[in-house]
């Protein structure tokens, strides 16, 4: 099997657990026409501190259950810069059934390499979980979302031993306090059946993504009892995108929910995709919606941002060429095409995203024309775009983009080659910090390793305020030897700018 077929096989099975790689080339060909906004880090030193299925058995006294790691991770990095700070992972258990878990690895910051100081299991689908001294089992447990205390709050899906909702068991939005900064122990904070902030409505069985700031608020899209909009019809449930706080959550509001129009054409709201929060209450959302009217039927894909203190008052940032017309687009610089991705905010309402548009590609995983798109001062420019060619050398794919609080880009580019590496953009000028078939060192094994897989942008918080990178990657272990199974591992990485 060739190097090319072998990635892109993987790729479509990545895909699964949270992510697609890939990037476009922003080096090398002139100036892009974006907004400067930060310098650019002189470098990166990058380090392996934890790797899959380690054989240690402990690290501080506490057993060590961390099998498989997906790219599904996140930072939680002390706000002082140095001292504990917190990754939670989702992976699978290291058991003969290997059931997916989340997992917080405790890291001392003040060390270089940051290194581990415990791995802990806080929740495994199909195992009991204590929540505020009440027993679950969680069936389903979300991505989730974390912040600089330490604190990680995802949505749980309870196994139901009936065919009824009990309210202790009900699907709902929970929070976990890290050990150290807080008892390392469950709340639940919202529950199906619990009033909508500012509404006379309920939440319903049905939750979605979720975004914390350091600020202890809240940005969530869920299912409500509330009826569309009395001037629509056609649309069997309602969803809302909801911001509230984990002290109170019946204070807050709904920004927007079904059936609502977007912030400019004449399209309306179907439901709420991934979101993001950052500081200054900041925030951008994915939004599903359609045109009303005989004989539409297809709906498309927008980006809004906005304030969560201000309802009513969002930007409309990109969005599916069915939602909006071509001239209108053109006249207010939004670029068009279907935002599979995940957008991501900073605390002056910048907006780093992706746009697909053109023939679906199923080797690849995606549309064939990405664009790479930066929102900021209310209107969004084209960053760089992918080429349609099989040349090994060609820009073959984009992965999600993150933002730092400084404005700085971080996202992967993929080749025609199949190689991937991360970038760092501040709009005008790019450079790579990692690639495939670098050579990273750490622990078990202590030799450096070449990379030969990077899951990055699979998560907003893989980049935190100092610019610190975490992400997982697959490393070849005997370079002797083919990098196929038995012979690659995976770890988890952590890059400090130099």
């Amino acid at each position: 099997m060739s190097d090319t077929t072998r990635k892109s096989n993987r790729r479509d099975a990545l895909k699964t657990i949270g992510g697609v790689l890939g990037g476009v080339s922003l080096l090398g060909q002139g100036p892009a026409r974006g907004q400067s906004l930060a310098s650019l880090p002189n470098g990166y030193k990058f380090y392996r501190v934890l790797r899959a299925n380690q054989d240690l058995p402990s690290f501080g006294g506490v057993t060590n259950q961390l099998g498989d790691i997906t790219g599904s991770v996140m930072m939680a990095t002390p706000q002082s810069r140095t001292g504990i700070g917190y990754v939670y992972i989702h992976g699978t258990l290291r058991t003969p059934d290997a059931p997916a878990a989340v997992f917080e690895v405790a890291l001392n910051f003040s060390q270089t390499p940051p290194a581990v100081q415990s791995v802990r299991t806080i929740a495994v689908e199909g195992l009991t979980l204590n929540v505020d001294n009440t027993i679950i089992a969680p069936g389903r447990i979300g991505t989730g979302a974390c912040n600089s205390q330490g604190q990680y709050v995802t949505t749980i899906e309870p196994i139901e031993g009936t065919n009824s909702v009990e309210l202790y068991n009900s699907p709902g939005v929970y929070l976990y306090r890290a050990h150290g900064n807080g008892t390392g122990a469950w709340s639940r904070v919202i529950r199906f059946g619990d009033p909508v902030p500012e509404q006379d409505s309920f939440y319903g069985g049905d939750f979605g993504d979720v975004a914390l700031d350091n600020e202890e608020n809240l940005l969530l899209a869920a299912a409500t009892t509330q009826s569309p909009s009395g001037s629509v019809s056609g649309f069997a449930g309602s969803q809302a995108l909801i911001a509230t706080t984990l002290s109170s959550t019946r204070r807050g509001g709904v920004l927007l929910q079904t059936g609502q129009m977007l912030p400019l054409g004449s399209a309306v709201v179907e439901s709420v995709g991934l979101v993001d929060l950052a500081a200054r209450n900041a925030f951008a959302a994915q939004i599903t919606a359609r045109n009303l009217g005989p004989g539409i039927t297809r709906s498309g894909t927008a980006v809004i941002v906005g304030n969560i203190q201000v309802q009513g008052q969002q930007a409309l940032v990109a969005a599916s060429p069915e939602l909006i017309p071509a001239k209108m687009a053109q006249d207010r610089n939004i670029p068009l095409g279907e935002i599979y991705f995940g957008p991501r905010v900073d605390q002056m309402q910048d907006v780093a995203f992706v746009t697909h548009d053109g023939t679906f590609q199923p080797t690849v995983g995606s549309n064939a024309i990405e664009k790479l798109a930066y929102y900021s001062r209310g209107s969004a420019r084209i960053i760089e775009s992918t080429q349609i060619s099989g040349a090994s050398n060609s820009l073959a794919s984009l992965g999600a983009p993150c933002i730092g609080s400084t404005g700085l880009m971080y996202g992967t580019e993929m080749m025609g080659s199949g190689k991937t590496h991360i970038y760092v953009s501040n709009g005008v000028n790019s450079q790579i910090v990692l690639h495939e078939g670098q050579r990273i060192g750490g622990r078990a094994p202590t030799d450096d390793l070449m990379v030969t897989e990077i899951l990055f942008g699979q998560h907003p918080t893989q980049v935190d305020a100092f610019g610190n990178l975490v992400f997982a990657a697959e490393f070849q272990i005997d370079p002797r030897r083919e990098p196929v199974e038995g012979n690659v591992m995976t770890a988890l990485v952590v890059g400090i700018p130099q």
